[in-house]
This record gives C-alpha cells, structure tokens and sequence, in this order.
C-alpha cells in the first residue's frame, strides 16, 4: 500500500488538502489550527469545523478535499493511505 504525507499550508482561501483519487483507501486528517474542511467553495460558515488537535479519518473518498481558515493561517497533516 503506497502512503503520502504532507504538511499543507491553509488560508483564508480554499487550499487543496487531498485530490479526488477512487482508489484512496484512507485519508487521515489532523488540524494544527480551526480550520474547516469542504468542497472547493468551502468557506468557515460552510466547511467542517475541525479545531486545534482534532483528528478525522476519511475512508474511500473520491472527491477531493479543501481546507480554509477564518483568519490567518494553519497547517494541515494529511496522510493518505492508497490500496
């Protein structure tokens, strides 16, 4: 199973946590920072609020996965998880 890892920079514009892949098995998500997760047109009254430390694990998506902030910026680890 190929795994990928990142640090992923958000602001307050929609940043590209994860690409939309059929064949992710996982992809594991940890805010450094509030940041909120969503489609491309996420913003902080839309998005899935996910505070500092929060954990989220994602099984099987497909469409790819922005992150914003309100103010500021924060940080993002992905990890993704391929079959």
């Amino acid at each position: 199973m190929p795994i990928s890892s990142s640090q992923v920079t958000i602001t307050t514009s929609p940043t590209l946590l994860v690409a939309g892949d059929a064949v992710a098995e996982g992809v594991y998500l940890h805010a450094k920072h509030e940041i909120f997760i969503g489609a491309s047109d996420v913003t902080s009254s839309t998005g899935y609020e996910m505070d500092n430390g929060d954990k989220l694990t994602i099984h099987n998506h497909e469409s790819p996965i922005y992150g914003i902030m309100a103010t500021g910026t924060g940080t993002m680890s992905v990890l993704v998880i391929t079959k």
